[in-house]
C-alpha cells in the first residue's frame, strides 16, 4: 500500500490527483480548516470541508483519513507527533508535497515528511510567483483522468466559491502534475 500526505483538504485533487487515481493511496489529510471561517468566510469549516474531501476521494477511488490538526495549530512537532504512528508500517510508496516556499504548511509537512521517509516522493504544489509548478517527473493524464480530476476539483465548492482560491484551481485544470 502507498500513503499520500496531504496538508490540505483539496491538496489532493489540486496537485496529487492523477497518482491518486492509479496507485489507490491511503489519504491522509493533515489539517483542518479554521483560518477561513475565523476570518469569515463562510461554508468552509472543517467539517464542510472534511466531507468536500470525503466527496472528492470516493470519485478517486481513494481511502482517506484526518489528523485533524488545526490549520491555526500547525508545527512541525505537533505534525511529527500525530504523523508518527504511520511510519514503519511498511508503505511502498510515500508522497509528500515539496518543499517550494508557496505555502509555509506544505514546507513544514514536505520537511517532516522527509525526514521520516527519506525516499519520499514530492509532488510539487505551487510558488509565490507561480500556482502551477513543474518538476523533473512528468504525470501525464489521459482524457479519462482529466475529466476525472475535474469531477473531483468540483466537490471543493467552498474554495472555488472564494476568489483567494478559485485562481488555484483555475491554475491546474488540464494539466500534467509533477514529481520534483
Amino acid at each position: 500500500m502507498h500513503l499520500a500526505i496531504i496538508p490540505h483538504n483539496d491538496d489532493d485533487s489540486l496537485y496529487l490527483a492523477y497518482s491518486l487515481m492509479r496507485e489507490k493511496p491511503l489519504v491522509v489529510v493533515i489539517t483542518d480548516s479554521h483560518i477561513q471561517p475565523e476570518r469569515g468566510d463562510k461554508g468552509c469549516s472543517a467539517e464542510e470541508r472534511r466531507e468536500e474531501t470525503i466527496r472528492a476521494m470516493e470519485i478517486l477511488k481513494c481511502p482517506v483519513v484526518f489528523l485533524g490538526i488545526k490549520d491555526t495549530e500547525l508545527t512541525k512537532e505537533n505534525f511529527t507527533e500525530r504523523i508518527r504512528p504511520f511510519v514503519g508500517l511498511g508503505f511502498e510508496k510515500v508522497y509528500a508535497p515539496a518543499i517550494q516556499g508557496g505555502n509555509w504548511q506544505h514546507d513544514i509537512i514536505g520537511k517532516v515528511a522527509k525526514e521520516l521517509w527519506p525516499d519520499c516522493i514530492c509532488y510539487t504544489t505551487y510558488t509565490k510567483e507561480e500556482l502551477w509548478t513543474k518538476g523533473k517527473t512528468e504525470i501525464i493524464p489521459t482524457p479519462e483522468e482529466i475529466e476525472l480530476k475535474e469531477k473531483a476539483l468540483w466537490c471543493y465548492q467552498s474554495q472555488i466559491n472564494l476568489p483567494s482560491t478559485r485562481p488555484h484551481f483555475e491554475a491546474v485544470l488540464g494539466k500534467s502534475e509533477f514529481y520534483e
